[in-house]
């Protein structure tokens, strides 16, 4: 539990720097700017899930998942595709939804690095046990993003800071973000950002070095196991499984920065992106939690009320605290330039909390084998998200919106109808994990079975 812990609160500070660095930008910038940035950073990250094809969880389960030969086979295989997915959106789709080449083009820089190349690095280094340098690496990462924000709107947040303090007034040409290298801040903090990610890759390549490893994989090459420069048949087959994963939980857990783009303005958009930006950072806890217990839980229920307790301990003051601090958050902090982020921030505090009981309905659904009903759960909840999504952007651009502002149907607005697809969501995937929960005899003979 103590490894688990440690792992758990690193996660937990390098998203909370990265949360504190997307606060600070959103900050510094005009919303429209900041939203037209994560529209483009959310794109690039779905094309980063689609390229890895689940070849960093197969590095954790597959005999050579420690070797360099490995890490090569797939990261060769997922930046190959990640750049002909990347080339292929920037020239068909991203000028459709008005996105910078500029933007993308960085973005792009930084998935690779940050979702394809680094996330197989750090699944060498977990299978190398050597947890330390993975905490390392998850450091390094937010300071990257870190660094990134001082470049793009050092200067500003400084003297905000200053007049914040002490009351004193500066010019408005202090006070407005300037970017380094003549760029405008949004463009100086995606490019120093992607290059420094980059840079700790190529760092995280050279620490997950391990020559006993590679000569442990060599031997096993000589002994007439394949040494093909691609992953076998046989990983692509498990790799598929990974995706569909993943791509499930993308879709109702990151995906409301791509659907509000398609609905609404970029001022809207950047408000979501705060929002799940701080959100997201604390699903650290629900997943810990959900990797120490389902080991306990395959041999019965006697830890089950345990979970639940510190679930929803957890659960509750976190979301109630979220719901307390909007207000000032969007008023005080973001100087109210952000619409409806009060609103929005209490939404998916509603959304956390209900996903920490679904989290613990699914850990126990996975102790008991029963892995078709969860994946069935998951689903039917991204199916819901994206297609309420994708719903409320046709009926907002069918009632003349062009422009991206938020319309109303029968009187009522289509944000707020857009803010309810999450919680929905949630709530069904509850509702059917709690249905989906076998009986207590059932549970013996699953838990059982070979």
């Amino acid at each position: 539990m103590s490894e688990a812990l440690i792992f758990s609160l690193f996660n937990l500070m390098a998203r909370g720097l990265s949360s504190a660095a997307g606060l600070l930008l959103a900050r510094a910038v005009a919303p429209e700017a900041f939203g037209e940035y994560a529209l483009a950073l959310n794109y690039a990250v779905l094309l980063g899930v689609l390229a890895r094809m689940g070849g960093n969880e197969v590095l954790l389960v597959t005999e050579d998942g420690a070797s360099g030969a490995a890490l090569r086979r797939w990261m060769g295989v997922g930046i190959g595709l990640y750049a002909l997915l990347a080339i292929a959106f920037a020239v068909g789709i991203a000028p459709l939804l008005g996105l910078s080449a500029f933007i993308f083009a960085f973005c792009a820089l930084r998935a690779g690095a940050e979702q394809v190349g680094l996330q197989m690095v750090n699944s060498r280094l977990q299978r190398q046990e050597r947890l330390g340098r993975v905490n390392l690496m998850t450091v390094l990462i937010s300071l990257a993003v870190a660094i990134a924000v001082a470049c793009a709107a050092g200067p500003a947040l400084y003297h905000q800071g200053v007049a914040l303090l002490t009351g004193v007034e500066f010019s408005a040409e202090l006070t407005t973000p300037s970017g380094m290298f003549g760029l405008a801040p949004v463009a100086t903090f995606v490019m120093v950002g992607a290059l420094a990610l980059v840079i700790v890759m190529l760092l995280g390549m050279w620490l997950s070095h391990d020559a006993a490893a590679d000569a442990r994989a060599a031997a096993a090459s000589r002994d007439g196991a394949s040494s093909s420069r691609l992953p076998s048949k046989a990983d692509f087959a498990r790799g598929r499984g990974f995706l569909y994963n993943n791509l499930m939980s993308f879709a109702y857990l990151q995906a409301w920065v791509i659907l509000a783009g398609l609905a609404f303005a970029p001022a809207q958009v950047a408000s979501v992106s705060v929002v799940t930006s701080i959100v997201f950072a604390l699903y650290v806890f629900p997943t810990s939690l959900y990797r120490y217990y389902l080991p306990k839980l395959t041999q019965g229920d006697g830890r089950l009320k345990e979970y639940l307790i510190i679930a929803s301990g957890f659960a509750l003051p976190v979301a109630g605290g979220l719901a307390l601090v909007a207000p000032w958050l969007a008023e005080h902090f973001l100087s109210g330039a952000y619409p409806r982020l009060t609103m929005t921030l209490r939404a998916f505090a509603l959304v956390y909390l209900v996903h920490a009981f679904v989290t613990c309905a699914f850990t126990r659904l996975a102790a008991l084998r029963l892995n078709g009903k969860r994946l069935l759960c998951q689903s039917t909840g991204a199916i819901l998200v994206v297609g309420g999504g994708l719903s409320i952007a046709a009926l907002n651009h069918s009632l003349g919106n062009a422009s991206g502002e938020s319309g109303s149907l029968l009187g009522i607005d289509l944000y707020h109808l857009f803010l309810c697809v999450p919680v929905t969501a949630e709530l069904v995937m509850l509702a059917m994990a709690i249905l989906f929960q076998p009986a207590r005899q059932q549970e013996a003979a699953a838990t059982a079975s070979p």
